[in-house]
């Protein structure tokens, strides 16, 4: 992953978030939900169309992004999996588009421009009508080129976009590759529970759990509301804090929870006899709210030693995959 020059950096919030970029969606029936089924068209052109270009985020990362029908989607030669809740960033699950209808209302807005090119444009709305993402996707093929995550303030906390991109002839949708299916089987969850995992089904905010798996002695967990991603990593053992240089302790409860970065999506603490680690691709204070829901348990002697490869699990997070 390489980093965006300072200037980029900077001037990339101001590029995807310009005021009147969008215009306000009319209060009205003929607006009731009128994006999700483009949303869900764009979702589809994005695993089936070919495509390939650069994709940066307010994060400061510059991705190499190639879609090839038949082959499939890769983030800097990285195979990503759509059907998950962080692939899906990308190219929306059924299961997230499911979240996304359930927590936000869908419309469509005047049609805007990204990457050089004419793009209808998306809004998901909360109850209150505030905007809660706004979503650009290519008029001619349905590719998605840009996408704002708000926060409870109307800031635009997160974004990602094509600053350059080459989309192939547009092929008619029907060819286009269907959406994954990310529902959980009752088994696989009853089965993961059985061996002494504790994987909430709901968090606040609306998030669903998505994506269940483990994963060379984590468990791996995909929340969404639709709109973002939540993603825990659990593992057995307790916390060793002189592994934690660079974060920032804050208390809660009784509990201890380290963050990492300004904005915080990443934290990790322990409870019950498990570490848990959170990357999120939210706003903060979305994250807040959803790590409530998560298991918070204070225990004696809590900082003794820690469970082999805590630290590693942030080496191999890959918010694309």
């Amino acid at each position: 992953m390489r980093r965006l020059p300072a200037v980029l950096t900077l001037a990339l919030p101001m590029a995807v978030g310009l005021p009147g970029a969008v215009h306000a969606v009319p209060d009205g029936s003929e607006n009731e939900d009128t994006g999700l089924s483009l949303l869900r068209r764009s979702a589809m052109a994005a695993r089936g169309q070919p495509y390939e270009g650069t994709l940066v985020s307010t994060s400061g990362a510059v991705l190499a992004v190639r879609n090839s029908p038949g082959t499939g989607m890769t983030v800097d030669r990285r195979a990503a999996d759509p059907g998950t809740p962080a692939g899906g960033l990308l190219a929306p699950s059924d299961g997230m588009l499911r979240a996304l209808a359930a927590n936000y209302r869908v419309v469509e807005a005047p049609a805007g421009s990204a990457c050089g090119r004419t793009a209808r444009v998306i809004q998901a709305l909360r109850h209150d009508g505030r905007p809660a993402a706004r979503y650009w996707v290519d008029a001619a093929s349905g590719v998605p080129l840009r996408r704002e995550v708000l926060d409870g303030h109307g800031r635009v906390a997160m974004a990602e976009a094509f600053v350059d991109v080459t989309i192939a002839a547009p092929l008619p949708l029907a060819q286009s590759a269907p959406l994954a299916r990310t529902a959980l089987g009752s088994g696989t969850l009853t089965a993961l529970r059985a061996r002494g995992w504790s994987l909430p089904s709901v968090l606040p905010g609306g998030f669903e759990l998505a994506h269940a798996a483990e994963n060379d002695g984590y468990l791996k967990l995909g929340y969404s509301d639709g709109v973002s991603v939540v993603s825990v990593f659990v593992q057995r053992g307790t916390l060793d804090e002189e592994r934690l240089a660079g974060w920032r302790s804050r208390s809660r409860d009784g509990n201890t929870i380290w963050i990492r970065d300004a904005a915080g999506r990443e934290m990790i603490w322990a409870s019950g006899g498990h570490v848990y680690t959170v990357v999120a691709d939210a706003p903060a204070d979305v994250v807040e709210a959803a790590v409530r829901g998560l298991p918070h348990e204070a225990e004696p002697g809590f900082w003794q030693r820690f469970a082999r490869g805590a630290h590693r699990v942030l080496s191999w997070v890959n918010p694309f995959a």
